[in-house]
């Protein structure tokens, strides 16, 4: 082994810092295992889920504080029908039944979940999230950065080793096992991890699109370091998008907002919605509608309120910040916030002193909204102990699938960190328990090439190549899909690596990040776009404006897999 090249040993190695890490390497520490935390930007202080860009976080739990009849096995019902027969029942299932254990285990370390009032032992402030049949999604102020800091600050307090600004460039798997990772360091150094478990909880992919609602770190590393390594992707066309806030800052727009009845209109000031719906279908409607979910779907008629502003921008109906006005000025908002029965009216109170504060006030200003890309319902295929087709190495959180399907139930993938996570922890430190570490006789064989950019013809800077990437992908990828629109974005993708290979600037430690967190983006956004052509239809989340149906022939799961003829297989997930 070169001399430069250092070289870590631990029983489990976390690769990541958000809630799934953190409960992961609790829990993979109490199981009696050497734990490592590697995190590409700071601890307890990166991350998605350190990351605020709502007013509340939700937590679904079915412990019946919304509504006495409900239950692990309503909540599975709900979880099952929003994934359209393309989720795992199996772990499905476990969430619905771990659910309220992981909210426990939070409440013991300090997560505070808003109550209906201040009254000692008053019920839990719930209400009716995306695609649920009942007000079961707990209430966090802040977000999630209360789990963040909670867990981080146990992890602390235990001591867990944890190394900064140190990102994993790829998985070192031999002969279907994974054992350890190769890393690069803020000097640019390579840095080998010889683990006898991995744990992936990199989160999502946001990062790909021009508009989305994640910090840039989140740039799709484990997608990619997993898919070269040989493990199994699935449901990667299925991703979460919808309306949000992009001035006077960025931030999800709540699904119980549309029950307040919002205007829209372009940036003249001009209404724009009944441009665009089909004849006979009327605004009303399809408000009404989008109050059930934040996310776009094209599994009823709220798709058209995506629709038609994402094609009012493409147009060049934007305001200069591309985006459109959305406002709550009309004479009857009082009336409908008297109305306790709404979400809307019990949720306004926090939500309106929560945008007050950031100097905006909900019943006077308007704001302006997009659409955005936010998080991905599909990631590594894994089993009831989170571990993926690659012995030892094991996903939870965005970048594991199964628990989600075409559509994802709004609280549900806070949860399912939580659940994953554990189950990831505990299953991580059994391994380790039961076997020796490996000795690898050339752990950098194949990873030992770092981008740099050529000495001459270096012209090409990393940050225009990324935006030409991300502005191809709200085009081709974000709501609106085709046959044309996604073979045209693949083949942008394919002349970007070559850029991204042949003239880009890759100066110092900090541009070979760049370059390494580029090229994973360029191959999450190839992937996404093959899984997107290989289902002619329209199911959930994944909208094909060609076929803008839902069609039974594809009721089956695309694995994407490196190995397969054609890139990628089809099963279903129970069946496997």
């Amino acid at each position: 082994m070169p001399q430069h090249v250092r070289e870590i040993r631990t029983d489990v190695l976390v690769i990541g810092s958000g809630g799934a890490a953190l409960r992961a390497a609790l829990e993979a520490q109490e199981g009696g295992a050497e734990v490592t935390v590697v995190i590409k930007g700071e601890f307890r202080r990166s991350g998605a889920t350190f990351h605020s860009v709502a007013e509340v976080g939700a937590f679904n739990v079915p412990d019946g504080a919304g509504d006495p009849d409900d239950g692990p096995d309503a909540f599975l019902k709900d979880i099952l029908a929003a994934g359209q027969g393309m989720s795992d029942p199996r772990l499905s299932a476990i969430l619905a039944d771990e659910a309220e254990a992981a909210l426990r285990y939070l409440e013991g370390y300090g997560v505070h979940f808003e109550r209906t009032c201040e009254r000692e032992g008053a019920p839990y402030l719930t209400f009716q999230a995306c695609f649920s049949s009942r007000p079961r999604s707990h209430v966090i102020k802040d977000h999630f950065k209360p789990i963040v800091k909670a867990l981080g600050s146990e992890a602390t307090r235990r001591g867990l080793s944890a190394l900064d600004r140190l990102m994993i460039k790829d998985l070192i798997v031999r002969d279907g096992e994974c054992l350890g990772a190769v890393a690069v360091d803020a000097r640019g150094e390579l840095v080998v991890i010889r683990a006898k478990a991995t744990i992936l909880t990199t989160g999502g992919a946001s990062q790909l699109f021009r508009t989305n609602l994640y910090p840039s770190d989140i740039t799709g590393d484990g997608y990619a370091m997993a898919h070269r390594a040989g493990a199994h992707l699935v449901n990667m066309e299925f991703m979460q998008a919808g309306v949000s806030i992009i001035d006077p800052f960025v931030n999800l727009f709540g699904n119980y907002l549309w029950d307040a009845r919002p205007n829209l209109s372009d940036r003249d000031g001009r209404p724009f919605l009944s441009d665009y719906l089909p004849e006979g279908l009327s605004i009303a409607a399809v408000i009404a509608e989008k109050q059930r979910h934040f996310p776009f779907s094209s599994s009823d008629i709220s798709r058209f309120i995506e629709i038609s502003i994402q094609k009012a921008i493409n147009e060049g109906r934007g305001t200069d910040k591309g985006g459109l006005w959305l406002d709550f000025i009309h004479d009857d908002l009082d009336s409908i916030l008297q109305d306790q029965s709404r979400s809307v009216a019990r949720m306004w109170p926090l939500t309106y002193d929560w945008y007050k504060e950031r100097g905006t006030d909900l019943s006077k200003d308007k704001v302006e909204i997009t659409c955005s890309a936010h998080a991905i319902n599909g990631g590594l295929r894994i089993d009831q102990d989170a571990q993926s087709n690659i012995r030892g190495l094991f996903a939870a959180g965005e970048v594991a699938a199964g628990p989600h399907g075409a559509d994802r139930l709004g609280g549900n993938m806070s949860v399912t960190c939580q659940v994953f996570g554990g189950r990831a922890g505990r299953a991580a430190a059994a391994r380790a328990r039961a076997i020796d570490h490996r000795m690898i006789a050339d752990p950098l064989e194949g990873h030992d090439a770092l981008p740099s950019g050529p000495a001459a013809g270096a012209t090409q800077d990393l940050a225009v190549l990324r935006q030409r990437l991300q502005i191809a992908a709200n085009r081709h990828l974000l709501i609106l899909r085709d046959e044309q629109g996604l073979l045209a974005f693949r083949e942008e993708c394919a002349a970007l690596r070559q850029e991204l290979d042949e003239t880009a600037r890759i100066e110092t430690p900090a541009d070979v990040v760049q370059a390494l967190e580029l090229g994973n983006l360029i191959a999450v956004g190839e992937l996404m776009a093959l899984a997107a052509l290989a289902r002619p239809e329209s199911r959930g989340s994944h909208y094909r404006e060609d076929c803008p149906a839902r069609d039974p022939a594809f009721a089956q799961n695309i694995l994407l897999d490196r190995h397969a003829e054609h890139g990628f297989f089809r099963a279903r997930l129970g069946d496997l």
